[in-house]
């Protein structure tokens, strides 16, 4: 039996792992797959044996999985991290990468199966290029991702037989958010779940100010049938959370809006906010950063 095996996980398992994105083109869409037949897996016995082809930059190249992932675990976490943590995101991009290679050809890659931006693939850099910014822990922690990469060696996560959507943030608000609340998408091991220690990320907390003016210009200019009183503590109002905290829905100027339009149109870090009219201006004071689903 081929070395290339995956882990099979009960639902519980797979909440913990993954309690991405990984930022799919459409954060609305979590894709499903066909469960994999026998013999539908790509490539050899181990990571080493498994090619990918990758757009990096304007270039397509061809790489081993193995040197892929240590790639994009040194891109999407930082080194100084514990080592459990760097073998957790080495199976989930594990995972998101075998999903890609059992899926149709992006045609946007140029006929490559995976690209190097991570708003549509997964960020990915050679380990070589993070020399400089490790100095000298250059060694350390190049070795530290090495065995990540090296002790998953074929990991990946499965439900039903199929690869999951192995999806990831940076920071949860303690508790992450469910799919079905955030995209719609009903992932049975994609729920809520609690989160602990998220306070000390340094992206756990953060406040935004905005004069009512700019506050009022900036919605205006996307909904422009919204109606401001002269009064900006009724601008809001009708608010929606998940059972994680997040805003779904609220309304402003009598406009209903989602929780992730406003968080794009504002530049906050999560849809976990709390918005008020304080010492006149509009207050934004956000927890989490990221989607909230997933690995945190």
């Amino acid at each position: 039996m081929k070395r290339f095996f995956v882990v099979c996980i009960v639902l519980w398992l797979s909440v913990f792992l993954i309690p991405l994105l990984v930022v799919t083109k459409n954060e609305n869409d979590l894709p499903t797959l066909p469960i994999p037949s026998e013999g539908m897996w790509v490539g050899g016995e181990t990571d080493s044996e498994v090619m990918v082809t990758l757009l990096h930059g304007d270039k397509v190249e061809t790489l081993t999985l193995s040197e892929y992932l240590e790639g994009v675990v040194a891109a999407e976490m930082p080194a100084l991290f514990p080592e459990e943590a760097l073998k957790a995101q080495a199976v989930a991009a594990r995972t998101y990468t075998m999903k890609k290679l059992i899926s149709p050809a992006d045609k946007t890659h140029n006929g490559a199966a995976l690209c190097d931006n991570p708003s549509h693939c997964k960020a990915y850099s050679p380990v070589s290029t993070f020399a400089a910014n490790w100095s000298d822990k250059n060694d350390e922690y190049t070795a530290k991702i090495r065995q990540a990469v090296k002790e998953t060696d074929g990991e990946i996560l499965l439900y039903n037989g199929a690869p999951i959507s192995a999806v990831f943030h940076s920071t949860s608000a303690g508790v992450t958010e469910s799919a079905k609340d955030v995209w719609g998408g009903d992932a049975p091991y994609l729920v809520s779940v609690v989160s602990e220690g998220e306070e000390e990320s340094p992206h756990y907390a953060e406040e935004k100010e905005f004069e009512p003016e700019e506050f009022k210009k900036i919605f205006s200019a996307k909904y422009a049938q919204a109606v401001f009183d002269v009064n900006p503590e009724n601008w809001v109002s009708n608010i929606s959370r998940s059972d994680a905290g997040g805003i779904k829905s609220l309304s402003v100027g009598g406009v209903s809006v989602k929780g992730s339009e406003m968080r794009s149109l504002y530049g906050l870090k999560s849809t976990n906010f709390t918005l008020l009219y304080d010492g006149g201006k509009m207050k934004f004071k956000t927890k989490g950063y990221g989607h909230g689903v997933g690995l945190s």
